[in-house]
């Protein structure tokens, strides 16, 4: 069967194209554009054409240029999801060159391969035109202050506009600091950065798996663009003295702006983050150490870890297992044994047989257990009807009951929605949209919560759409939900668990509003120190953006295992982070172990203070526990992050810096043989939080940096609540609680 094929936006992938795609998918008017054809199979076509009318006139035919050895580009930065398409399929590539018709002129063009006719498409010219009345509304121009934009432009079809560019005068050294979590850059000044939640996999760059549209501006204003639509921001990349918003209009083309103008930068995050939804408080639990690693995927394995953490005195708070589920239906374990029900039944834990030599020959035993130690238990999910080859009873009778309800998302057509990206490909999404949808899904793992006491899962995957055209059950389509899904997919499990019993979420993307079903996590990352150093950038940018409760994967989850240094280094800097965990990649079960647990880490790198030295600072984590407590409470009340970047209020300092609640600032070491580093504190007094060293602010100071120490400062006056044990000292084992016993006071 010979096939032509042209895709003018292929599968929407936000950074990507396709060889049969558009480019640009979407060019202005008079503006030359590139029309991308497969034949199949290679050889089959000795010819393609494009012919082409506009508005009905005479025909132009273009010759098609076949590319001879074509092979993908592969972007800087591209994620797995290029290694996933490395396997090709065998096809010839043409090119042919079109120009797009003046504005409101439709272009139509047609291909032909050897004489034979396929399908048509059309084009319609786009331009921007400046201060058209037709399409102003007051939302886009009115700002605190009289911060109006210098200009508006929209980009019209000459009918109706379809996004608008607003230009605003900027201050010669104006800072630019939010936009979600962000791993580039702490200022964003010199920046284009976009608006859309996507899954790089490694080394983000400007990619985010949780964008969110507030800017914090040093020049006092904060602006949230109320919308979920595409939008980009030009600080002062393009221009020096201006910085540009571009954002997609909505139905009615308009777009709204929420100006907030404060002196203050945290009082404008309040504003934003309390307007946006105060923030969820997780349990007290959520602030202890989390353990986790892909390779643990049998009850003896995580018997084995949990019994390690306490033989080397290292008081664990939260387990989490991803290699849990039978890897199809993600809510049954792997190996147990069932009759399969109808797809509109729930099974209980009661219809389960679990083999005594399976994998989990008792995972309630094994929960109960976890809790007797004061461990909590979250389990990894995602939200991805699975594809799958071959039959599994129960997965083919959910499938067909998912389909028969139209409980996923679907296309234009009525037919389901089919995953573009690398990831589970293939699969339906979700709709969580749709009330039966989501009480289905979710009833499906209740036993998981009721039965069991699962304490809350790892809401993985939630970057699942390209898609704009997807239809939800809310009547909205994927031009709308693209942005938001993540939210409403971690908030749809964390509204069912928290009904149920005290629970929390571990979510790795994001958006506008996410604050309110917490916990978040930093995605994938290489163990390098310059992962380190982005991975706390964006902790600090996602905290501007009303994200709180965040954390990542000490030392990075993934390749070559950390230096003992660079371990030690992001633990320290993770013990004073909301949320103290360590994570590893799944390595095929190989020896030796990539866990990084910190006797593997010792293990492995031979450096007997690993131990020691984690332990020390999990104690310490447990010792400030009432402070962090408090802090987190706070957070919730005000909506301040618990991490706010010492920038914000004192533009000499290291970009890394911050403070973790109200009264401790820390400066992370983020240099590999580092032994002292540069400090520059804000005005006042301070005092060194080990050895209440004072120190004058407003100047730069050199300190020493041990391994088992890090930077951290009181201002004079400052009480911190703590938990001490007999000795009196940080470091010493206690348990975790929000109940201290003594004041660290800074005189």
């Amino acid at each position: 069967m010979i096939q032509v094929i042209h895709s003018p936006f292929g599968q929407e992938h936000p950074y990507e194209q396709l060889p049969e795609e558009r480019t640009p998918r979407q060019p202005l008017a008079g503006e030359p554009f590139s029309i991308g054809m497969v034949t199949r199979p290679p050889g089959a076509v000795r010819q393609v054409r494009v012919v082409s009318t506009v508005d009905g006139g005479e025909a132009r035919v273009v010759e098609a240029e076949l590319i001879s050895n074509w092979q993908q580009e592969r972007e800087h930065g591209v994620g797995a999801e290029f290694l996933e398409r490395i396997v090709r399929i065998e096809q010839d590539v043409w090119r042919a060159q079109l120009t797009v018709p003046a504005q409101g002129a439709t272009l139509t063009y047609t291909l032909d391969g050897d004489g034979v006719t396929y399908d048509s498409y059309t084009i319609t010219g786009e331009a921007w035109q400046a201060g058209s009345e037709q399409y102003k509304d007051a939302s886009l121009i009115t700002a605190a202050a009289g911060r109006g934009p210098k200009e508006i432009e929209w980009l019209s079809n000459g009918q109706q506009a379809r996004r608008v560019r607003l230009t605003f005068a900027a201050r010669p050294d104006e800072a630019f600091y939010g936009l979600g979590e962000r791993y580039n850059a702490l200022n964003q000044r010199g920046e284009v950065l976009d608006v859309r939640v996507y899954e790089q996999y490694k080394s983000q760059g400007k990619r985010a798996y949780m964008p969110i549209p507030f800017l914090l501006s040093s020049a006092g204003f904060g602006l949230w663009v109320e919308s979920s639509r595409w939008m980009q921001f030009d600080l002062c990349a393009s221009s020096s003295d201006e910085w540009v918003l571009e954002a997609d209009l909505d139905a009615n083309q308009q777009l709204k702006l929420h100006w907030f103008e404060e002196a203050d930068p945290l009082a404008i995050i309040r504003q934003f983050t309390m307007k946006t939804g105060r923030p969820a408080l997780p349990p007290l639990w959520t602030f202890g150490l989390w353990m986790s690693a892909n390779e643990w995927n049998s009850q003896a394995r995580v018997e084995k870890e949990v019994r390690s953490t306490f033989e080397h005195g290292i008081t664990p708070s939260v387990l989490v297992i991803e290699a849990w589920s039978d890897e199809t239906t993600f809510y049954i374990w792997n190996d147990a044994q069932y009759a399969a029900k109808p797809g509109d039944q729930r099974l209980h834990y009661a219809d389960f047989t679990f083999p005594a030599q399976g994998k989990w020959p008792n995972p309630k035993a094994m929960t109960d257990a976890l809790h007797a130690q004061n461990i909590k238990l979250i389990l990894w999910q995602i939200p991805a009807m699975k594809k799958i080859d071959g039959a599994h009873a129960q997965h083919d009778a959910d499938r067909a009951y998912f389909a028969e309800q139209q409980y996923g998302v679907r296309e234009p057509d009525g037919s389901l929605h089919a995953i573009r990206p690398f990831w589970f490909r293939g699969g339906w999404l979700w709709d969580v949209t749709n009330p039966d949808a989501v009480e289905w899904w979710l009833g499906k793992r209740a036993y998981l919560i009721e039965e069991l006491g699962v304490d809350g899962f790892k809401t993985d995957g939630g970057e699942h759409l390209w898609s704009t055209k997807a239809v939800f059950g809310d009547g909205r389509t994927g031009v709308d939900v693209w942005n938001e899904y993540p939210r409403l997919y971690t908030q749809a499990y964390y509204d069912y668990a928290t009904a149920r019993r005290e629970s929390v979420m571990f979510s790795r993307a994001g958006f506008t509003g996410s604050q309110t079903s917490p916990a978040h996590w930093a995605g994938d990352e290489n163990s390098t120190w310059d992962a380190y150093r982005h991975s706390i950038l964006g902790g600090l940018s996602a905290g501007i953006s009303g994200i709180s409760f965040w954390g990542w994967d000490i030392g990075g989850f993934s390749g070559e295992i950390p230096s003992a240094e660079l371990y030690l280094r992001s633990t320290a800097m993770a013990a004073f982070c909301p949320i103290f965990q360590y994570h590893a990649e799944y390595n095929a079960q190989r020896t030796p172990s990539n866990d990084r647990t910190p006797w593997n880490m010792q293990a492995r790198t031979g450096d007997e203070r690993v131990i020691p030295t984690f332990r020390f600072f999990t104690n310490v984590r447990h010792n400030l526990m009432p402070y962090i407590w408090r802090e987190a409470q706070h957070s919730a009340e005000t909506g301040e992050p618990m991490m706010r970047a010492a920038q914000l209020s004192e533009p000499k300092a290291s970009p890394y810096a911050y403070f973790f609640g109200r009264d401790l600032l820390v400066y992370p070491v983020t240099e590999p043989d580092t032994t002292q580093v540069s400090i520059y504190l804000p005005e006042g007094e301070w005092r060194d939080l080990w050895t209440g060293t004072a120190y004058h602010g407003e100047q730069t100071t050199m300190v020493d940096v041990p391994l088992d120490r890090i930077p951290v400062f009181a201002r004079v006056g400052t009480r911190i609540p703590v938990l001490l044990g007999e000795s009196g000292q940080l470091g010493e084992a206690v348990p975790l609680s929000a109940d201290g016993n003594t004041e660290l006071r800074f005189e």
